[in-house]
């Protein structure tokens, strides 16, 4: 195994090492976190039409995966909470060479409930699931609280809010 791909598959395993919270943590009234869409949303073949705990999110032509109760978990580090967020786009394939390719997904979080610097994912790059390709970028949200988080893939823009916690 080469040392980037050694890399890679370090990065995606510390991305799934999640640290959960209390099962009755609850939303602030004042966040208006994304609810699943009725009627659902479901992604093309292959990917399952419901995953536990989750609900798919946009169109064919962008779309993500969120928690049902509406609350971004992710490992606490000493810049705020970070996670992987996943991103589909029906037909989307990363280039031959996936640790060359930057897809062209932008990733950017803004705070709704108070002050504080918009953030951007630094890099997006791509995934290889069960399901297929995806686009990948680590997100790091610096405060908890109430946050939009938007994805810009070309002419296609997908928003949702979630509720940061503080763990």
């Amino acid at each position: 195994m080469g040392i980037e791909r050694f890399i890679f598959a370090l990065v995606l395993g510390c991305a799934f090492v999640t640290q959960s919270s209390s099962a009755d943590e609850q939303v602030p009234s004042d966040c208006p976190v994304t609810r699943p869409p009725d009627p659902p949303f479901v992604p093309p073949a292959p990917h399952p039409a419901k995953e536990t705990g989750r609900f798919w999110l946009g169109t064919n032509a962008l779309w993500t995966s969120l928690a049902d109760d509406g609350i971004w978990r992710g490992i606490v580090s000493p810049r705020g909470t970070r996670d992987k967020s996943w991103w589909w786009r029906e037909g989307w394939e990363p280039d031959t060479d996936w640790r060359a390719h930057d897809p062209g997904l932008v990733i950017t979080a803004r705070r709704l409930d108070a002050e504080a610097s918009p953030v951007q994912a630094p890099r997006v790059t791509n995934g290889e699931l069960a399901s297929g390709w995806a686009m990948l970028a680590m997100l790091e949200i610096p405060t908890s609280g109430c946050w939009e988080i938007t994805g810009n893939y070309r002419s296609e823009q997908l928003s949702m809010v979630v509720w940061v916690s503080p763990q």
